[in-house]
């Protein structure tokens, strides 16, 4: 994400723009920020030998209910 955020920002847009494109929700199923997120899960999934998909709603409810904060912690025991 932080190469494609670096791609934006050389194409001269204010930073400001550009992260309010990122948070739109245009369809109520999840922000742009969220599908690019999920569509970059989806090929990493893909290239793992996994079926399973996920959607901008999933990654939205992941990201509202604040669990990707932990995601580099072990969980407690």
């Amino acid at each position: 994400m932080g190469t494609l955020l670096e791609r934006f920002i050389a194409t001269g847009t204010a930073r400001s723009k550009l992260e309010k494109f990122l948070d739109g929700d245009p369809t109520g199923a999840g922000t742009v920020r969220d599908q690019i997120a999920a569509d970059m899960t989806n090929e990493l999934m893909r290239a793992l030998g996994q079926r399973a998909r996920q959607t901008a709603g999933d990654v939205k409810r992941i990201r509202e209910r604040g669990n990707w904060v932990h995601l580099d912690q072990r969980p407690r025991e």
